[in-house]
């Protein structure tokens, strides 16, 4: 047995695909009955290919692979329990233990899988820690149940990847997949209009947002930035293997990964996600900065095409959008609400972090315990989330500090596997594709601070790939010092980054003051008729905001922002000193009172201070202050890391170079 495709099956295999498909299609009249024939027919013929499949790992990789990038087990939901993830992990288990079998293929299998499974078990072991302690230890072992069978389809397909030697079959199973799947979206937009979904594969999602351009795909699954986090690993992908196709001169194979990545584009237009256009554009940054020069030199290149897409309608006004309403801090009435609820939910998990900070409550009781913070929050919603839209406020409100560690050691350590192999290799041939993967990763990580940990096993096909890269065990010790020295490089740049990111903060701010007082509005006294109707002004969520707008007074700084779901209009002013902002926030409060009695009347609402007066000392920053420092972080990180690698780099070549010849230093000894 090889990891190559045999299509050819013996006679045991035919009697084998009769013992199974026979089996299967029991199976199937016990639990859909003979008025289902559709599903007895579809078990028959599942019955055979398992056993076809299972007895070639390659094929058998590659339709796991595919099962899972497709959703087909959530897409095919809709037409009754259909066991195709039970299928996959069956197929995978039986690949996996025909495999073994094999010495060939057995002994590829290196120290690599056992570190790769014990970084699993790790973080494994701190969520086990966290749901001793859970407040509902039966939510928290179903997680866990969760957890165990995404980790034990991720080892199946780890192990198949490396017993294969087949890291570029995965990729291009992704690629592959993603970019069919986008088609149909595109074809679903430009054709249909959204009205048809394909059968559950092109789902236009009830996902809002401002100033979106077209209706919001979520490709297999039912919301769009997950899918969108699902094609900000495909991108990095296709292009690892665009260089790849180029490098072997093969025309047809060039322009089906050129239309791919036009798809994956498309697709990711299409999601209408801020947060995929940001994680997207960092996944090619982080691809093309851990490929070898060339690459890095056409990343350069296109930086203008890059540029251009901020001017797409769509893209650029949203993400200016989302900074300005994020950095300006404008009140619930005024902010997307696609924004508001997941800054309400993170808000929530920071809070539930705060109380428990070092276990946390328990994997999976974030939706339990929402009731509890939703009200005890800044920023207020009608239907909270039932997740934290954030893995790593996530972790923290559910697992607390320690579950938090366990996540970023086992992701750290599959990217330090990565990093090694490219530091023992740079000029091999798979170097593209071990910076795709990284970027991938990093992607998907950067994606996750935006979402909550969901469809993971898609995730855990691009870990997979990593004992597949890794370099050859053992690890020689050049390769470890050269590891340790661009780590270094890397984490002084990024420090000295952060330092001029600070500076340019610390100098571009202004210092002041900033008060703030919580008022709301009663009925006014005496009571002149619909007393309860004036009374309930959280009812009606308009109210509020639009009396916000009514007493701000125009030539005043002073904001008002309105809660309409606590019903408290909050007052805010800035000064250099405390009490210039106190007076601001009280001659704004008197004016409201005046516009308010002008518009309504004496005998319709007043204003009613509700507790004290807050004043904190404070900085405020522009946006374009904090994006100018951003910027500079950025580039001063980056510019540090490529010329101190170039020097330290150049310092190597010259000692190279100084040092006698070999058979002179034998001479000499």
């Amino acid at each position: 047995m090889t990891g190559s495709v045999r299509i050819t099956p013996h006679s045991g295999e035919l009697a084998a695909m009769a013992l199974v498909g026979g089996a299967a299609t029991l199976a199937a009249v016990v639990m859909f009955g003979s008025r289902s024939p559709l599903f007895v027919v579809a078990a028959l013929v599942g019955g055979v290919v398992l056993v076809f499949g299972a007895r070639r790992p390659t094929l058998a990789l590659v339709a796991m692979v595919a099962i899972e990038v497709s959703n087909l087990s959530g897409v095919l939901e809709q037409y009754g329990k259909v066991p195709v993830f039970q299928a996959s992990m069956a197929l995978g288990l039986l690949a996996v233990g025909f495999a073994l079998r094999d010495p060939e293929l057995r002994a590829r299998l290196n120290a690599w899988t056992v570190i790769c499974a014990g970084l699993l078990a790790l973080f494994l072991a701190t969520q086990v820690v966290a749901a001793l302690g859970s407040t509902d230890p039966a939510v928290s072992l179903s997680s866990l149940r969760r957890t165990g069978i995404d980790f034990v389809f991720l080892l199946l397909v780890l192990l198949l990847a490396q017993m294969t030697a087949r890291p570029w079959a995965v990729a291009i199973t992704i690629v592959a997949v993603l970019a069919l799947l986008s088609v149909l979206t595109v074809i679903d937009y430009a054709v249909f209009g959204g009205s048809t979904s394909f059968g559950g594969f092109s789902i236009v999602t009830t996902s809002s947002g401002e100033l979106v351009t077209t209706p919001r795909y979520g490709g297999p699954l039912p919301d769009s930035n997950f899918w969108g986090r699902h094609l900000t690993m495909g991108l990095p992908l296709a292009a690892a293997l665009l260089t790849r196709s180029l490098r072997a001169s093969n025309k047809t194979a060039v322009a089906a990964v050129v239309l791919a990545i036009v798809a994956l584009l498309a697709g990711i237009y299409l999601t209408q996600s801020r947060g995929t256009f940001v994680s997207a554009g960092i996944a090619i940054a982080v691809w093309f900065i851990a490929s070898e020069g060339s690459v890095r030199r056409w990343g350069l290149a296109s930086l203008p095409a890059v540029l251009a897409l901020f001017f797409v309608p769509g893209v650029g006004d949203r993400l200016q959008d989302m900074i300005q309403q994020l950095s300006q801090g404008e009140g619930n009435g005024h902010v997307d609400p696609s924004l508001l609820g997941r800054l309400a939910a993170q808000e929530q998990a920071a809070m539930m972090w705060a109380e428990r900070p070092y276990f946390g409550f328990g994997p999976g009781t974030f939706p339990g315990e929402v009731i509890n913070f939703a009200g005890r929050v800044a920023t207020a919603v009608r239907q909270p989330n039932a997740e934290a839209h954030n893995i790593y406020l996530s972790l923290l409100a559910e697992s607390g500090v320690f579950g938090l560690f366990g996540w970023t050691i086992m992701v750290a350590g599959f990217l330090t596997i990565l990093v090694l192999r490219i530091v023992a290799q740079p000029r091999s041939a798979d170097r593209v594709l071990v910076a795709a993967v990284v970027a991938a990763i990093l992607g998907w990580s950067v994606s996750s601070a935006g979402l909550h940990l969901a469809y993971f096993r898609t995730f855990a096909l691009v870990l997979a790939m990593v004992p597949a890269l890794a370099p050859r065990w053992p690890v020689p010790t050049a390769t470890i010092r050269g590891f340790g020295r661009r780590a270094g490089i890397w984490l002084l740049a990024i420090a000295i980054g952060g330092t001029i990111g600070w500076a340019s903060l610390a100098a571009s701010g202004s210092s002041g003051f900033r008060a703030s007082q919580h008022m709301t509005l009663v009925p006014a006294r005496p009571i002149n008729g619909w007393y309860a109707y004036a009374l309930d002004i959280r009812s009606r969520i308009e109210l509020l905001p639009t009396m916000a707008r009514v007493l701000r007074d125009p030539q005043s700084p002073v904001t008002v922002e309105a809660d309409p779901v606590r019903g408290l209009l909050t007052f805010t002013a800035t000064g250099d000193s405390a009490t210039q902002a106190r007076d601001e926030l009280q001659r704004a409060a008197a004016v409201a009172g005046n516009r308010l009695s002008q518009v309504n009347g004496y005998d319709q609402y007043m204003l009613q201070v509700i507790g004290s007066m807050d004043i904190t000392p404070t900085r405020d920053h522009t946006t374009t202050t904090v994006l100018t420092a951003v910027a500079l972080a950025a580039m001063g990180a980056l510019v540090t890391g490529l010329t101190l690698a170039a020097v330290a780099g150049r310092r190597r070549r010259d000692e190279a170079d100084s040092a006698p010849p070999l058979l002179d230093r034998i001479s000499v000894e």
